[in-house]
């Protein structure tokens, strides 16, 4: 896996999931309902929290080159069973059940965006793609698609994501109208992803 490759995808894939969940909560919010819009947003997180924290330990605390932690310790350590279960297609499902039949409202709305996040990332990972049925099963589904590697139109995976994502920001912020922070924040992510993506088009 390209390191540099990596590391910006990172910063670019996850705050997607994030704004996916948001969007999704304040779309399906039949009344404002702040704990369960950062839910949503919480539930988008976590299956990408592993990695975070792997990156992190790797990086700023144990010194790891990038190529070594990219090409080999993310597929093969002791991370590997934590960054796959996070990924798991048995174990979102399995909480949402549980919820869904305890009433657990906001334990339903983190386990739903989780799954979703999951089942986004089925689609979109080729080399680094996930045992999600792990541990009763090893097999991996190897997208055709890839959110980043050219070879399998990283490109216009991830143009089509920062398309959506712009437009979605631009309809958040027109639903907070009385919250000038929201809307300030919506606008400075458009152009984070504007010049992200640039970056991607033109440099990779």
């Amino acid at each position: 896996m390209c390191s540099l490759c990596a590391n910006l995808n990172l910063l670019m894939i996850t705050p997607s999931h994030i704004i996916y969940g948001w969007a999704l909560a304040k779309a399906t919010d039949q009344t404002p309902n702040k704990p369960r819009i950062l839910a949503f947003v919480l539930g988008s997180f976590l299956p990408d929290l592993p990695t975070y924290l792997f990156f992190f330990v790797h990086t700023f605390i144990w010194g790891t080159s990038q190529q070594l932690m990219w090409d080999e310790l993310y597929f093969d350590s002791v991370w590997t069973p934590i960054i796959t279960l996070s990924h798991s297609l048995l174990l979102w499902p399995l909480l949402l059940l549980g919820a869904t039949f305890l009433k657990y409202k906001l334990l339903q709305y983190i386990s739903s965006a989780a799954l979703l996040h999951v089942v986004m990332d089925f689609f979109v990972h080729h080399d680094d793609a996930y045992r999600h049925f792990w541990p009763v099963s090893d097999w991996k589904f190897f997208s055709p698609l890839s959110y980043y590697d050219p070879r399998f139109f990283g490109q216009w995976v991830s143009l089509i994501d920062a398309i959506v994502i712009i437009l979605l920001l631009a309809w958040l912020g027109s639903r907070y109208k009385t919250n000038r922070a929201i809307q300030i924040t919506a606008g400075l992510l458009i152009i984070l992803y504007v010049v992200l993506q640039a970056v991607q088009l033109f440099v990779f």
